[in-house]
């Protein structure tokens, strides 16, 4: 497939689009899992955590999956930012358990955390073994992917992010290996979705989209790379991704119990996540990582706190897109040239994250002033999510950027 571009003298680029084997949307989609036993197995192991056990998500997973014919086995020792000892502690659950297939049930968390088992029940070697991109040598245990929250997109990604103490910040691991054979979205399993996690991971997916659509355009690119810039099909997803966030996210957090909100945002962070895992995030991500290690805070909510000032940085170089951004928060603008609405996004999308209950500079978060020099040294470690930025950052810029947030 083709892409008209300027980056190159002949105006062509090549780009692919990889995402998980099926996708089952809508409420009520969780019947889904009546064949998994005829699709991989009849042995399963969930992967979760306590509130969603306490929830009573769990039980109505497996009672589906009981339904169909399967032999169910239930983790629940999943925690919020999945780290290296929840990961050997889950691993060693699987292997005792020799399921056919792992089903992740929860928030990005679980969903990393079942993506992890999956990488160590079919390859030998710690966790730590498989970080940074293409490391991970071949096919990894059946997945399918149920989230509860709107956000991640880790259903469609093939990203892990785990917590690592010893890295003092956290890490990825990229391989399409782990792009989940299922995603199994169920608006309906968001219901009982807490406002503040659902503000984090809408903010989440907005900024995957917002990410993905301002990509770089690379020239070149290996076609071992995991992410490879905008391209028409991502800009699509990420575009609808941006407009059903923007209309949907304030009803969410005001009435959590509305269902076609809720329905968006599910669809939000489904065509986000599709969006990223091809083009690519950004600036944003590289520097999250660091510091949602060194405030033990939401992913979800750094990147909130850190978007509006890097769309600041890079405006200029992505106009067109800042408009429609732009427009999608302000219809008013609809009638002003591009570089006008370009001009007023990141003031939007700023206003936006207050109006769902995210707080205003890194310094809520609980990150001190002296640790920003770390923190810009750590990101400029990230080069793989550097390189996707339409603008380029060194330790200086990723500095800047961060005194500009605090």
């Amino acid at each position: 497939m083709q892409q008209n571009s300027s980056a190159q003298a002949d105006n062509t680029r090549t780009w692919g689009f990889t995402t998980a084997g099926r996708v089952f949307f809508g409420s009520g989609v969780v019947r889904e899992l009546r064949s998994v036993s005829e699709e991989f197995g009849r042995k399963v192991l969930v992967c979760t955590d306590a509130n969603i056990v306490k929830s009573g998500i769990c039980d109505k997973v497996v009672s589906v999956l009981k339904e169909g014919g399967s032999d169910v086995t239930v983790f629940d020792g999943g925690k919020p930012e999945v780290d290296v000892e929840t990961i050997d502690v889950a691993t060693a659950a699987a292997r005792k358990a020799s399921p056919d297939v792992i089903v992740g049930l929860g928030g990005g968390s679980n969903l990393d955390l079942s993506k992890a088992v999956a990488i160590r029940v079919n390859h030998d070697g710690s966790i730590q073994t498989f970080y940074g991109e293409n490391n991970v040598p071949g096919p990894i245990a059946n997945l399918v992917a149920i989230p509860t929250t709107s956000g991640t997109g880790s259903e469609v990604s093939p990203v892990a992010v785990i917590t690592d103490p010893e890295k003092t910040m956290k890490i990825g691991i990229a391989s399409r290996h782990i792009i989940p054979r299922w995603a199994i979205v169920d608006p309906l399993l968001t219901l009982s979705c807490p406002v503040s996690v659902s503000s984090h991971s809408g903010m989440d997916a907005l900024t995957h989209a917002i990410e993905a659509y301002c990509a770089h355009v690379p020239v070149e690119r290996s076609p071992r790379a995991i992410f490879v810039g905008k391209n028409p099909v991502s800009d699509a997803l990420a575009r609808q991704a941006i407009q059903l966030v923007s209309g949907s996210l304030r009803s969410v957090v005001k009435e959590p119990s509305n269902r076609a909100a809720r329905e968006d945002m599910a669809l939000a962070s489904l065509l986000a996540g599709m969006s990223f895992s091809c083009a690519g995030t950004a600036a944003v991500h590289a520097l999250q990582y660091p510091v949602g290690e060194a405030t033990h805070t939401p992913h979800g909510l750094g990147n909130a706190v850190l978007l509006p000032t890097v769309m600041r940085a890079i405006r200029k170089s992505r106009i067109p897109e800042m408009a429609f951004i732009a427009r999608c928060f302000d219809a008013s603008l609809a009638s002003v040239p591009d570089e006008t609405a370009a001009d007023q996004a990141p003031e939007l999308v700023e206003k936006f994250s207050h109006e769902v209950g995210i707080p205003k500079g890194l310094g809520a978060l609980g990150l001190k002033r002296e640790q920003l020099p770390d923190v810009a040294k750590l990101a400029e470690t990230v080069k793989r999510l550097l390189d996707n930025s339409p603008v380029p950052f060194d330790q200086k810029g990723l500095l800047g950027l961060l005194e500009e947030a605090y």
